[in-house]
């Protein structure tokens, strides 16, 4: 089967990671995919904000709790996270981003991490105590935080959900 096929149709979200730290030429390689994503009139809005620190990735995990009113949310264990954002006002911010991530997914697949696209900031992120904490770190306050991709090394395998019948209508 074709390398990039079979990528796509294996990748699977993951949310258990191992212990294991995730060297930073991986991360590196993975944003980079990011960037390579395709974007709206090529203005590409997205901005990448890398964590890989245990007790930052532990901070942004009991802020995104408390934004979201719930004191159990974690970020799944993940070694590295990648917040990814774009200014509010981005006419294709949003869909940039939403392209920028899927790239990364793709890419941790490819290297051998497993990671998830975790989307609690797109509902928190304009929380005042949420938003004056992304902008400690450096994320003004007319970006939104898109998505973020949660990475590391797998401690599950996933099966492949199954496939709806109905999701495509060929027009003439």
């Amino acid at each position: 089967m074709n390398e990039v096929l079979n990528n796509i149709y294996t990748r699977r979200s993951i949310r258990k990671f191992k212990e294991q730290d995730v060297p930073k030429d991986l991360v590196d390689e993975i944003v980079k995919a990011g960037t390579y994503a395709p974007s709206g009139k090529n203005l590409q809005t997205y901005r990448f904000y890398v964590m890989q620190n245990a007790d930052s990735i532990k901070n942004l995990q009991d802020v995104v709790a408390k934004g979201m009113e719930n004191p159990a949310y974690t970020l799944y264990g993940a070694k590295a996270i990648v917040l990814v954002a774009c200014e509010k006002e981005a006419v294709n911010g949003v869909s940039d981003c939403s392209c920028a991530i899927e790239n990364m997914l793709l890419a941790a697949h490819s290297l051998g991490l497993g990671a998830c696209w975790i989307n609690q900031l797109k509902y928190c992120g304009d929380k005042a105590e949420v938003a004056d904490y992304l902008e400690s770190l450096g994320i003004d306050k007319d970006m939104q935080v898109v998505g973020m991709v949660g990475m590391g090394y797998p401690d599950e395998e996933r099966e492949a959900a199954k496939r709806q019948d109905d999701l495509v209508t060929y027009l003439n």
